[in-house]
């Protein structure tokens, strides 16, 4: 049986996710923006069907990024169906796809890191003051042990600094939870 391993409350109203053409969707097959996957995430996407060709390793070592597939004149993830809009593996996504279009970067000196909302989500435009609402239920969440301690072990999840992103806020427990793992 597969369980949701986090609960974490969706900020974009499905309907408006089901109706967009944007998440999901990438310009380049190897792109950075691709979901990554922990290694328990990989593990429970397998047994949902998923091949383990599906994955790349990451520069961690430890998780992977999905591989794309070719849709249209794009790249699509494939656990997303576009006859429909969802996302195969919903129930399991991995905790990139469950906070976006939040986002976690290192700052520019990666020394920090930093909540962020991906501006190519095009809710963003209608409702940031939404994002700014909802931050601390996700900090909240992502400070939370059971996550910092799955984004320490998987380090590719924090990406590095975009310029599509606006910053909602700097995540101190976070940054200071990963340094003292790197130490130690």
């Amino acid at each position: 049986m597969i369980v949701k391993k986090l609960d974490l409350k969706q900020t974009v109203p499905s309907p408006i996710c089901l109706s967009c053409d944007v998440c999901c969707h990438f310009l380049d097959q190897d792109s950075f923006m691709a979901p990554v996957f922990t290694p328990k995430e990989r593990e429970r996407a397998i047994e949902a069907g998923f091949s383990q060709g599906l994955f790349n390793p990451t520069a961690d070592g430890k998780s992977s990024r999905i591989r794309l597939r070719a849709y249209d004149e794009m790249f699509i993830c494939p656990a997303f169906l576009p006859e429909t809009g969802e996302c195969s593996i919903y129930s399991i996504r991995p905790l990139d796809c469950q906070i976006y279009p939040f986002v976690i970067v290192f700052d520019e000196d990666r020394k920090r890191v930093l909540l962020c909302v991906d501006q190519i989500c095009p809710y963003t435009e209608i409702e940031i003051s939404k994002f700014h609402q909802d931050a601390n239920r996700v900090v909240a969440f992502l400070e939370s042990d059971a996550v910092m301690s799955e984004i320490a072990e998987s380090r590719s999840l924090v990406g590095s600094h975009l310029e599509t992103v606006t910053v909602i806020r700097p995540l101190d427990r976070l940054t200071s939870y990963l340094t003292q793992t790197i130490n130690n």
